[in-house]
């Protein structure tokens, strides 16, 4: 609709209210006909008006999508943006219309994309890589100036800005920001995701969804994710507020009964934190028994022993400060991101930060255990493979970074070693050697060590076996106590398990014949057997420092390896463009 024809419009309209105005008295019911004249009216101007915008709007984006050079990223003045397939592909397939907004008066997905992209913060992503300033400017010019929706190069603009966010968003969100084969720290679990038709998910979410809940659909499967980002968001809220408590902790810990001034100060975090609520009843330096339960859920969050003493590993947790907190929500909800979708039917998870394994069906935990993991200069690798088969009663042939640097060194001082620990030595030819005519010092490489199947055999009674590169498995260990530490690296690389034959029985449960008695009587045979399973179960070795469960807690862990730091980085870092 061109000026004049506006001008006639308004002008009839002004005759036919004028007409009204002249007729005389009417009825109560006459001025709200009249008004609602008047509205509709109005509205249909502004319908056409818009109409004539939208088509301006698509000859715009049609002219930008056509004339940018091949192989050059779309440039929207000073503004880059980053995605050319996905952006040309939607807009060819809306005929080059704007995807936002499809009524005058309706900017409600804009504005709940901005909003959206203002809490990427609480993802631990950058809310300016989706170009938040620029479509916050852009909105606040359209609340001080509504007559922009009737701007065409305006417009063209805001969609295509918003659209490139979502694009990258998606992609981050669901893929993950961060390329883990880039970093240091070795991440070699297969991500597996199917391919997401993220042009079909905009404009579902445009026409049926929310923005919020079109993103939820990208969000890793984990349930603890959201969780998370709600976590990081409260804790972000209380930075300012955060304080370090100082406690002289003497004879090894403070337990309930004690009383002592620096229980006041440990109330006082805890409160903080949001896990304990003092009240006029409570002495504030006596350690209570409403102390121990906040106490115990702390160490609880932190994977310590439950016990309610508080020691150092305690202290430490409390003075954890909040910015390391949210940092590790944000390097975790990443690893989360870049977990597979795609699952075997039992699929057997390993954290080692954390020190459990968990065995699921779909959503159902079938088994859950502690572990012990490799020490931080013999580090279990992170990766995924398949446990294809069992070694019942195994024997356990020493690897040659542990002969040179364990064994060797024990054998130079007392020969009588590898009596002690059941072990034989082998030639090159598998001939057995007598151990005192080797010179060990000079020559000791040479050979092979293998410790016999028994209670001392350093696998234990059974060894769970998914052939990699890294040669790794979870075995038994003969050395239960270490399963009671709160720490737990003292592996050579290999991940022991606290429940060995309650694994095996899920393992076998669908081969006739192996119950629990028989896979005892396996295990202690003292000769070794080999099974191969029906079903190979997937097993995922991890490294994740936070998460949240299903209960609704946060756990946080010591980052035993130190690879939170570079991650940390890395989310720092913008996306090339």
């Amino acid at each position: 609709m061109n000026r004049i024809s506006l001008i006639k419009h308004f002008f009839l309209l002004f005759i036919i209210t004028g007409s009204f105005a002249c007729s005389g008295p009417t009825t109560p019911e006459e001025p709200i006909g009249r008004e609602a004249l008047i509205r509709d009216s109005l509205r249909r101007i502004s319908e056409a008006r818009f109409s004539e915008t939208r088509e301006a709007v698509a000859e715009n984006i049609r002219q930008i999508i056509e004339t940018n050079e091949p192989g050059e990223k779309f440039r929207l003045n000073d503004l880059t943006l980053y995605s050319t397939e996905l952006l040309t592909k939607i807009y060819i397939e809306n005929t080059f219309y704007p995807l936002w907004i499809k009524q005058f008066d309706s900017t409600v997905k804009m504005e709940e994309m901005a909003e959206f992209i203002g809490e990427t913060v609480y993802h631990g992503l950058i809310p300016d890589e989706y170009h938040s300033g620029e479509i916050a400017r852009e909105l606040e010019k359209l609340k001080a100036d509504s007559t922009l929706i009737f701007d065409a190069g305006y417009l063209s603009r805001l969609d295509l800005m918003l659209t490139d966010a979502w694009f990258l968003l998606a992609s981050h969100l669901y893929y993950g920001k961060v390329a883990p084969e880039k970093l240091t720290a070795q991440w070699e679990i297969r991500r597996d995701k199917p391919a997401v038709p993220f042009t079909a998910n905009l404009k579902t979410m445009l026409t049926t969804e929310t923005v919020a809940d079109g993103f939820r659909h990208l969000y890793p499967s984990h349930q603890g994710y959201e969780l998370m980002v709600a976590e990081a968001k409260r804790l972000s809220a209380m930075k300012e507020g955060d304080f370090q408590i100082k406690a002289e902790i003497k004879n090894g810990s403070i337990k309930p009964g004690d009383s002592l001034p620096a229980i006041a100060e440990i109330k006082r975090k805890l409160e903080f934190l949001g896990l304990y609520t003092p009240d006029t009843l409570t002495h504030p330096d006596k350690y209570d028994e409403k102390l121990e339960v906040s106490v115990k859920k702390l160490q609880e969050q932190f994977g310590f022993n439950t016990d309610g003493a508080i020691g150092k590993n305690a202290l430490k947790a409390l003075n954890m400060p909040l910015e390391q907190r949210i940092n590790q929500l944000y390097v975790n909800m990443e690893r989360l991101r870049w977990l597979p979708d795609s699952l075997e039917a039992i699929n057997i998870w390993v954290n080692i930060a954390g020190f459990t394994l968990e065995a699921y069906r779909g959503n159902d935990t079938l088994l859950s255990m502690r572990i012990i993991a490799g020490k931080e200069y013999r580090a279990t690798p992170i990766f995924n493979a398949r446990i294809t088969y069992l070694v019942f009663s195994p024997s356990w042939t020493v690897p040659p970074t542990i002969q040179r640097k364990d064994i060797i060194p024990e054998l130079t001082k007392d020969i009588g070693y590898l009596t002690k620990k059941n072990m034989k030595i082998y030639d090159s030819k598998g001939n057995l050697v007598d151990p005192s005519t080797v010179n060990w010092s000079k020559s000791g490489m040479k050979y092979t060590i293998r410790q016999a199947p028994g209670p001392q055999n350093s696998l234990g009674k059974v060894k769970f076996m998914f052939p990699n590169k890294y040669n790794v498995y979870l075995h038994d260990t003969p050395s239960h106590s270490l399963f009671s530490r709160d720490e737990r690296t003292f592996s050579s690389g290999c991940i022991r398990i606290e429940k060995p034959d309650e694994l095996a029985a899920l393992l076998l449960a669908d081969m006739p014949g192996w119950d629990m008695e028989r896979i005892k009587q396996a295990m202690n045979s003292r000769a070794e057997r080999t099974v191969v399973l029906n079903s190979p179960a997937g097993v995922y070795i991890t490294y994740l420092t936070a998460w949240g469960n299903r209960n609704g807690t946060i756990h946080h862990r010591v980052d035993i390896y130190n690879r939170d730091d570079e991650m940390v980085k890395a989310l720092r870092e913008r996306t090339v463009k």
